[in-house]
């Protein structure tokens, strides 16, 4: 079997993209590793400043703002660990996953929530906002999730080859996965 210039040369540019994306991740997994562990340290620090507060016995300005900053900290850490399992994702698949992603988009409006809440800066406008934006988060993980769970059960009536019923063939359209029962 003989293989064309253009099958060469799409193997030629898959190796080099490879390769590439292999060069990228071991240059950037230290940076993000080291960024954790950063953040770890950061969390550390302002826990150092809130605890203070217990061997002084007193509550002042500081101590507010400290545990203002541990709570930033901590959540921003929760931010960067999502974000973490994107980029292992990126590694492991070599692709983004939606679902890491819309994870990830909770947790970083759940962040600034909790944070604008702690700071009362919380305006009932800023509050519609991330509701809207969480409900939609929310509404898009569901279908997500809800088309990957119906697609086994379409895969296996295409195999047994039953009668496809009219409402089942309106569900493909609707999930574009057309093709499927054309094949059978």
């Amino acid at each position: 079997m003989r293989i064309s210039k253009t099958e060469r040369f799409s193997q030629r540019a898959l190796n080099f993209y490879n390769r590439f994306v292999d060069l990228l991740v071991i240059f950037t997994l230290p940076i993000v590793l080291l960024t954790l562990l950063i953040s770890i340290i950061i969390i550390l620090y302002d826990l150092r400043l809130f605890s203070a507060y217990i061997v002084e016995g007193q509550l002042r300005l500081e101590h507010e703002e400290a545990f203002k900053l541990l709570i930033k900290n901590i959540l921003n850490f929760f931010v960067l660990i999502e974000l973490f399992r994107v980029f292992l994702d990126v590694i492991e698949y070599r692709r983004i996953r939606m679902r890491q992603m819309l994870e990830a988009g909770v947790v970083f409006v759940v962040r600034e929530i909790v944070v604008a809440m702690f700071e009362h800066r919380s305006e009932y406008t800023d509050m519609i906002g991330y509701a809207v934006l969480l409900l939609s988060l929310g509404i898009t993980f569901l279908l997500m999730e809800k088309r990957r769970e119906t697609r086994p059960v379409i895969r296996e009536v295409i195999k047994q080859r039953k009668p496809i019923s009219k409402e089942l063939r309106e569900y493909y359209k609707k999930l574009q996965i057309e093709g499927l029962d054309k094949e059978h």
